[in-house]
């Protein structure tokens, strides 16, 4: 039976998320022309419908707009694609989050030194692809550190390594271990974002805390999945939810003493509400019952207590 409902010190909207919806709004409010989101704004469901039924477009080729104003996700796109919607007449808005533009920089800065760079990520990723677009043939993607016996030792050739902002931590950690291994001389950048530390942080601060923790954001969430898998690692029992709607009453009912503190944390692109949901919707399992507990940290500036809500 669910006894307490833990909630995560730091969970949900990033700064980069927040960023890109509030251009997006802004971008809509100001134009009678049509507006198109080129991709998914964030990668949260819930997000991207909103935007729909205020009439905004989505696009998944910059191609497929005719006229208007196209957004440039929070992901991030390669420079031919931005410039493929200006030669077409195109507004173009660029909600890029600064961190992944932060790796743009870099690129600019090492490709013109002679440097051949490294970039750990998800190879489908959106924000992976723009990374890759700003020197295709000058970058690598490297997804795992068993990939790296497939590459030469490249003693002459100068290298850097770079990091999706999303990554998992300590896979990352790990990974850099194995690529200095192998190339010494190799030059880190890591570019793995503060909020992404910090979301995954406050898992394990509060997986030794709880039986069960359900992470809430999209299976197209890259950072919301990785949340999951961490939590599963932790404490044995992490699921990754959409909504309130994907709680199922079993979960809980097979042993009333087994999962009696459940955790409740959130992807970078998963809106409050849906937190909200989540924990109605566990109170209401519980008989409406169950203590909630919020884990003091950013949101309360008082890192460390445990506070009753």
């Amino acid at each position: 039976m669910i006894r307490e409902i833990v909630i995560a010190r730091k969970y949900g909207f990033c700064m980069g998320v927040k960023r890109a919806i509030k251009i997006a709004e802004k971008t809509a409010s100001e134009t009678d022309t049509p507006v198109t989101i080129l991709n998914e704004i964030v990668h949260n469901e819930s997000v991207v419908e909103a935007f729909r039924k205020k009439g905004i477009g989505q696009s998944f080729s910059v191609h497929d707009v005719e006229s208007g104003t196209l957004i440039i996700s929070a992901h991030g796109v390669e420079p031919g694609i931005k410039q493929a919607a200006i030669n077409q007449g195109l507004t173009v808005v660029d909600a890029t989050c600064p961190l992944v533009r932060n790796i743009y920089k870099i690129i600019q800065g090492i490709i013109p030194e002679g440097y051949y760079l490294i970039h750990f990520s998800d190879r489908d990723h959106d924000e992976t692809k723009g990374v890759v677009g700003h020197a295709p043939d000058r970058i690598t993607v490297v997804s795992s550190i068993s990939e790296l016996d497939k590459y030469p030792s490249w003693a002459k050739r100068k290298l850097g390594l770079s990091v999706q902002t999303t990554s998992q931590i300590e896979d990352f950690k790990a990974f850099k271990e194995a690529a200095r291994a192998k190339w010494p001389h190799i030059k880190t950048f890591d570019t793995i974002c503060a909020a992404t530390n910090q979301l995954q942080s406050a898992v394990h601060e509060m997986a030794p805390l709880v039986d069960m923790i359900l992470v809430v954001g999209s299976k197209t969430s890259a950072n919301s999945k990785r949340l999951a898998r961490i939590s599963q690692s932790l404490c044995g029992r992490g699921k990754l939810i959409g909504s309130d709607e994907d709680i199922r009453e079993e979960w809980f009912a097979f042993d009333s003493d087994s999962i009696s503190r459940v955790g409740v944390t959130a992807g970078a692109s998963t809106p409050d509400f849906l937190v909200e949901a989540v924990i109605k919707r566990l109170n209401k399992l519980s008989g409406g019952t169950a203590r909630l507990i919020r884990l003091a940290g950013d949101r309360d500036k008082k890192e460390g207590r445990i506070i009753d809500s």
